[in-house]
């Protein structure tokens, strides 16, 4: 990852075109972009803030006896299903992996 952030801070830096910087770092333009992007995705995840969470279709409350589990979807459309008596450690770790 340190080698990517350096080529991507190389690129910024040069006042280049894509084009022409790939051609003297000796690199396909689709390296240089998958790296743009990866960086950028992990910068935004790096600033993103957890949001508060209501549960839906009980009024509120969070009945135990008539629980089926609970369904995350994020933004992004990945979907995390957490069935009754799941490991609360294990869901933190979820969380913060699909945030």
């Amino acid at each position: 990852m340190a080698e990517a952030k350096a080529l991507v801070g190389r690129y910024q830096m040069s006042g280049l075109s894509v084009k022409a910087f790939c051609a003297e770092e000796m690199i396909n333009p689709v390296t240089l972009y998958y790296w743009l992007k990866r960086l950028r995705v992990l910068q935004n995840q790096e600033t993103s803030t957890l949001v508060p969470v209501c549960i839906e279709g009980s009024g509120g409350r969070f009945d135990s006896g008539h629980h089926q589990g609970i369904e995350l979807v994020y933004p992004n459309g990945v979907r995390l299903s957490v069935p009754p008596g799941s490991d609360p450690n294990l869901i933190r770790e979820l969380v913060l992996l699909y945030r």
